[in-house]
């Protein structure tokens, strides 16, 4: 399976009593799929996973699956703090028809390389699926070292790739090199919206961007461009991707500002998160939309 282009960790829309808004999912399926994105992410950092019981981390991926008629690959995330729990989640998603498993280290254990390996092998050996690796030591307070994924590409075939929120050019690099010189066919791609570029230009595969929620259009034509050397195209792209990054730069977190963005595009999906999260005020939504409307004039 390759796992390349742009593939969106969705929100998880809600309603104003604070359940889950299954139109809204719907729709945003049909609309990140009519855009020709690659694969959806749900129960994804952005997606607000750790806000959902275990029954909405089960139903939402359940849900996903129905309602994208498997046109693009399904790739739930199954991060918990419990390598057990994490394996029986990705047991019931592969029962659904999941086509893989997204997996980030334990966020509330700090573990060490050895300790990490053995989590990330466990996983491995325990489920008949590819699984692609989640670096994000902004949530989980641990960097995965480069030499957990040369060991674990080396020793398991189903470990494909790992998906990179963490804004280090030398440890991209690090990682791009190491791996891909072991296996062609693991494949690397950012968490971050301006590293898309960087990372394309490094050797890498794509992007799991929460930006790809409201602008999977404009994530696809950046790609599809690069692709095809497109070259003075890609750096007008990239122009637009550098701005609506700043989005986050004005967000309480990621998660109420992709909301409170797809919101401002007249989606039906609505800005509410669960607390402890915030959502994001008339201000912050003043300032979103006219990072918008810039980028629709560029």
């Amino acid at each position: 399976m390759e796992i390349k282009g742009i593939v969106v960790p969705m929100i998880t829309p809600f309603k104003y009593n604070g359940e889950i808004d299954y139109d809204g999912l719907k729709w945003l399926i049909d609309y990140t799929i009519n855009n020709s994105v690659n694969g959806l992410f749900p129960n994804s950092t952005t997606g607000e996973f750790v806000s959902l019981r275990e029954e909405e981390l089960i139903n939402f991926v359940k849900k996903t699956i129905e309602f994208s008629n498997k046109k693009v690959l399904i790739l739930p995330g199954i991060t918990t703090n419990s390598t057990q729990l994490s394996i029986y989640l990705g047991k019931v998603y592969l029962d659904y028809g999941a086509d893989g498993l997204i997996v980030m280290p334990p966020y509330f254990y700090k573990l060490r390389e050895n300790e990490l390996y053995m989590h990330f092998s466990k996983i491995a050996e325990s489920l008949d699926a590819p699984i692609i690796l989640y670096n994000n030591p902004i949530t989980t307070g641990t960097v995965i070292p480069v030499s957990t994924y040369e060991k674990l590409a080396k020793e398991y075939s189903n470990v494909i790739g790992v998906k990179i929120t963490y804004d280090s050019f030398d440890y991209i690099r690090k990682s791009i090199d190491a791996v891909k010189g072991l296996r062609k066919d693991f494949y690397i791609l950012t968490g971050m919206a301006q590293m898309f570029l960087p990372v394309l230009i490094m050797g890498g595969d794509g992007t799991v961007s929460g930006l790809a929620n409201v602008f999977p259009k404009l994530h696809v034509e950046l790609y599809r461009e690069f692709v095809n050397g497109n070259y003075t195209k890609v750096l007008e792209l990239n122009k637009k991707i550098l701005k609506v990054s700043k989005i986050y730069d004005i967000g309480f977190s990621n998660s109420s500002a992709t909301k409170a963005a797809l919101e401002l595009i007249d989606s039906p999906i609505k800005s509410y998160v669960r607390m402890p999260l915030r959502e994001e005020n008339s201000e912050n939504k003043t300032k979103i939309k006219e990072i918008i409307d810039e980028v629709n004039k560029l």
